[in-house]
């Protein structure tokens, strides 16, 4: 379903896991460089100044003609300018289709700026043309928008959007179809959250959604993220203010009070047991948000005092924890790490394949015969 070569991408994939075997010592460097002349990759991966300058110039040249033709049909396109901008993000992503069909583009800035520009022109168009409608709707629409375009691009940024969007819908179905939403939704949130998390880190381990491994990074942490909130004493307190009217604290304080400071370090614990960098990563940067959802509410010390606290508390638990790991403890270490979990055994079985195709052979000019047994005791030949 990518617009990219998944040949190529396999190939990436290979050379980069035997880049990884070779710097662990695990195979020579001339096994090494005879995987990687055997499966080559040829798609045009500029480093990252260079992308964003293409993509900067794509989006200005769609941008250019998009103003061009907004002149030409400047009547027309007043008094239905919704239409003209979804016609022109239908446009935009049938040029990304049209290029990637015949160039051997991959993360070059050309096919971002593409997406991009195709994808916010199409979501500006519906939030236009849907102003009056049920917001339900409208992200349902959305979300089904932003699936297609993770689907075709792998693109984290998007698969972003469409999770928000899917918690939205689940938001607003809620309030309207929901009898007594006020009291269920953070835990029907916080539900769907979790089946997702299981979902996407399912997902992640098997090798069909190789490709979409960043992707999942991203969905995984952000289901984590929505998970807390949805727990989150500070966000259930004026989420139901906001969107459900309620005034004063929300049912059951002491519960959300609870998630507020226990989700963190369960992340931490489940990232440290399962050796997961998604888990453990969402815990730390999640304490500081149960922080300052204490602060908001019990004020201990000003609030610059605990931010300059804070900072140099993890600056100095970083330095100790990056000397600590120099050297790989317990499973854990600091140095780069490229091999990805999914897939493991297959790409190591077609490293192994390669490194046992050049075994040496025996010396051909050395035969055996001059001789023939027939079994049950040799013949007078022998």
């Amino acid at each position: 379903m990518l617009i990219y070569n998944t040949a190529e991408l396999d190939n990436a994939l290979i050379r980069q896991e035997a880049d990884d075997a070779k710097d662990a010592g695990v195979i020579a460097p001339e096994t090494a460089d005879r995987i990687k002349a055997a499966h080559p990759y040829t798609l045009y991966s500029p480093n990252i100044f260079v992308r964003i300058g293409l993509g900067l110039a794509t989006v200005l040249c769609v941008l250019l003609a998009t103003g061009l033709f907004f002149l030409m049909m400047m009547d027309g396109a007043i008094r239905s300018i919704e239409v003209f901008f979804l016609v022109w993000g239908v446009l935009a992503y049938g040029a990304l289709e049209l290029w990637m069909s015949g160039h051997r583009h991959y993360r070059s800035g050309v096919d971002d700026g593409l997406t991009w520009v195709s994808v916010v022109y199409i979501a500006g168009a519906l939030v236009a043309l849907m102003e009056s409608e049920s917001p339900l709707l409208l992200y349902i629409m959305l979300t089904a928008l932003a699936a297609w375009y993770t689907v075709r691009t792998s693109d984290p940024g998007i698969a972003l959007c469409g999770w928000v969007c899917g918690i939205m819908i689940v938001v607003y179905a809620a309030i309207l179809y929901i009898p007594g939403a006020r009291y269920l939704l953070p835990f029907l949130v916080m539900g769907i959250s979790a089946g997702a998390y299981m979902l996407f880190s399912r997902m992640q381990r098997n090798f069909r959604f190789r490709h979409y491994d960043l992707c999942l990074d991203v969905l995984r942490l952000a289901t984590l993220a929505t998970l807390y909130l949805a727990g989150n004493y500070y966000v259930v307190h004026n989420a139901g203010m906001e969107l459900l009217g309620m005034e004063g604290e929300p049912p059951l304080p002491w519960l959300f009070w609870t998630l507020s400071i226990a989700i963190p370090p369960v992340y931490i614990w489940l990232g440290l047991r399962r050796k997961d960098r998604i888990p453990l990563a969402m815990g730390l940067i999640l304490i500081a948000v149960a922080v300052f959802t204490i602060r908001a509410y019990h004020a201990v010390m000003p609030i610059e005092t605990a931010m300059v606290l804070g900072g140099i508390f993890l600056v100095g638990v970083s330095y100790f924890v990056h000397r600590y790991l120099k050297t790989p403890k317990h499973g854990f270490t600091t140095a780069a790490m490229h091999t990805r979990g999914f897939g493991a055994q297959q790409l190591e079985g077609l490293i192994i394949a390669e490194t046992m195709q050049h075994a040496p052979q025996a010396d051909e000019s050395f035969q055996f015969g001059g001789g023939s047994g027939g079994g049950g005791g040799a013949s007078s030949e022998f």
